[in-house]
């Protein structure tokens, strides 16, 4: 079965903003979540991500922390399948 939506002439692929070099600052695999904030920019695997996030203290520092979230997460389950 086709997707309507996927072949309609007017819809538009995602256009992500992280790419393949973007890296986790805590690991060093691919970034999936780019923070903005007051004194710079921090990028995040999903794990990561999701640690800090998760953990009461770290929560409350990245709140403080952040102007902007660019999170590109469903970007991993596209990559996964396959798709663009």
């Amino acid at each position: 079965m086709r997707s309507i939506l996927k072949d309609h002439p007017s819809v538009k692929p995602k256009q992500w903003k992280l790419k393949d070099a973007d890296r986790c600052d805590k690991c060093g695999v691919r970034a999936y979540v780019l923070i903005k904030g007051s004194t710079g920019e921090l990028s995040f695997c999903n794990h990561h991500y999701e640690k800090i996030m998760n953990t009461p203290s770290s929560y409350d520092k990245m709140m403080s922390f952040m102007l902007e979230v660019i999170d590109e997460r469903e970007n991993l389950t596209q990559t996964k399948t396959g798709g663009k």
